[in-house]
């Protein structure tokens, strides 16, 4: 057996890396980060209502609801979206960033929601409301055109529409 000793490339070379399968510009890892990440989310809600059932409180049913909708079924579709209506291909600068802000944003404002801390909330809110403006943003392409992109697009605008509505909630709340 002969090795090519003329070639450069070492393991951690970009052709490599952008061709394993734990990069999220492949996209099937991208959409699968979302998507696995929603999924889990609405087991979480699904399990946490389960065991809350007999004596439901008002946080709890809100964090179920929240899990199941705006963690699981809006992030599942947010991956989805992204892949499918992006304007370039994807990097893993912009899936991890995108991911990053969607994911603490969500934490904050559950953990903020829970701890009745609402500057957590509102650092959550904020974080959402940029990560679902880089959604949208990244939605304007030229490439799928149609009812899908539309209603991807509307999705996003309700869940940006939300998120002032959800802080100012939470603000009267907290008195």
């Amino acid at each position: 057996m002969v090795k090519n000793v003329e070639s450069h490339e070492t393991p951690s070379s970009p052709s490599r890396v952008a061709n394993t399968p734990l990069n999220p510009s492949n996209p099937r890892v991208a959409v699968m980060l979302f998507a696995g990440v929603g999924l889990a989310a609405v087991i979480a809600g699904g399990l946490i209502a389960a065991a809350v059932a007999h004596a439901p409180t008002k946080p709890l049913v809100w964090l179920v609801a929240y899990l199941v909708l705006v963690v699981g079924v809006a992030q599942a579709a947010l991956g989805v979206g992204q892949h499918q209506f992006a304007d370039h291909p994807l990097t893993p600068a912009r899936v991890w960033t995108q991911f990053a802000l969607y994911n603490l944003g969500n934490a904050g404002v559950i953990a903020g929601t829970l701890l009745d801390l609402s500057l957590l909330v509102n650092v959550g809110g904020v974080l959402l409301f940029v990560a679902l403006i880089g959604f949208l943003l990244g939605s304007r392409g030229t490439g799928t055109p149609g009812t899908l992109r539309w209603l991807y697009r509307i999705m996003i605008v309700l869940l940006l529409i939300s998120v002032p509505i959800g802080l100012l909630l939470a603000q009267l709340r907290a008195g």
